[in-house]
């Protein structure tokens, strides 16, 4: 089957560098919806700016905001009602994963009105989109990489499941590294970590190969070079822009090769624990290498090359990662009363251990969830 390829998508159009925002003058069409997040998008600008750039554009546009949280079955089906009841044409996520990822499975709920988002659960079940709409997406941290990547995680009934469609990368994506500027030090952190990844498990994915290796350790190297610094210089353009291209390099990898252990206990513990999800990677991301190590070469062989050198390297950068920005390293701390042995079992039957280099037993898992705790 077609989507058994491994296959490089892109969107049709990328824009980057500082002041890409501006692409939005010169889209074609009628009608706008722009999904955005919390408060701090209108609070520094950005949303104005948006609109302002859509209202040369002459497209008519509706504003679909709040959007907060990880998306879950209820949050993605009223954002859909809501561009049914619009009747756009283009549908425009600025954001983070959340937003970005909201975007992506509510457009295609528009585009089939008769489908309930359950549907769409098994891999690469979504029918042909752009039918109604095209999407453009615009991150606004430098972690998911969503913008270029064919999957959406939506939560359903508390467990994270990844949608798959090759429609899901977008007509265009903006790379605007401005709107990153006023991240706050943890939520720089957690996204790069969440992007770097992406990097390590597609590289140690059963599924890698010589191309998705050449964007995994580009991306990683970007962020390796950078997160500190956009964490000690926030308003650095130059730097920010690195880590959205680190970001999306890692999210164009990821995208082919899909990834592993760390992401399948980042979803299994999704309703269990209180930490984002790039936070929940970032905790479970040295012990799981460390794991799948003992059995895999390509792990240290990544390290290697993008400056970690090893294990102990990594070990290094991630600490001091967590001390700079404020992030807790354990989750322990987020949940009081958590069946490890029923968490690990979730995570072992999550479709992105189906890739993970080592064989993931709920021993393993179970290790790994204690090692953090």
């Amino acid at each position: 089957m077609l989507h058994m390829l491994p296959r490089v998508i892109h969107p049709s159009e990328m824009v980057i560098k500082k002041g890409s925002l501006i692409r939005l003058k010169f889209l074609k069409g009628k009608k706008a919806a722009i999904l955005c997040g919390g408060d701090s998008f209108r609070q520094n600008g950005f949303l104005e700016k948006l609109e302002g750039y859509l209202k040369v554009s002459k497209l008519e546009t509706v504003l679909i905001d709040g959007i907060k949280g990880d998306p879950t079955e209820k949050s993605v089906e009223e954002v859909a009602a809501k561009l049914r009841e619009a009747n756009v044409d283009w549908v425009i996520g600025a954001g983070g994963g959340a937003v970005m990822d909201t975007a992506k499975v509510a457009w295609a709920l528009y585009e089939y009105p008769e489908k309930n988002i359950a549907d769409f659960k098994s891999p690469f079940s979504i029918p042909p989109l752009k039918q109604k709409a095209k999407l453009c997406l615009i991150p606004t941290t430098a972690g998911t990489g969503s913008e270029v990547s064919n999957s959406a995680v939506v939560t359903f009934e508390g467990k994270k499941i990844p949608l798959l469609s090759a429609d899901f990368v977008p007509e265009i994506a903006i790379l605007d590294p401005t709107l990153l500027v006023a991240l706050p030090p943890k939520v720089t952190a957690f996204t790069a970590f969440d992007a770097f990844t992406h990097a390590v498990e597609s590289y140690c994915s059963t599924l890698n190969n010589g191309l998705t290796d050449a964007y995994a350790t580009s991306g990683a190297n970007l962020l390796v070079e950078n997160l500190e610094k956009a964490i000690e210089y926030p308003s650095d353009v130059a730097v920010r822009e690195k880590l959205l291209y680190g970001s999306m390099l890692a999210g164009v990898a990821q995208g082919i090769t899909s990834v592993g252990g760390v992401h399948a206990l980042s979803h299994a513990m999704a309703s269990r624990i209180d930490l984002t999800h790039g936070h929940a990677n970032a905790v479970f991301l040295v012990p799981m290498l460390k794991f799948n190590a003992e059995e895999s070469p390509r792990v240290t062989e990544f390290l290697s090359k993008v400056g970690l050198s090893d294990l102990e390297g990594l070990e290094a950068w991630v600490s001091r990662g967590f001390q700079k920005s404020g992030l807790s390293r354990k989750w322990g701390e987020k949940s009081s009363d958590l069946n490890v042995a029923e968490a690990a079992e979730a995570a072992l039957k999550d479709i992105c251990a189906l890739t993970n280099p080592r064989k993931l037993t709920v021993e393993g898992l179970t290790l790994v969830l204690e090692t953090t705790r």
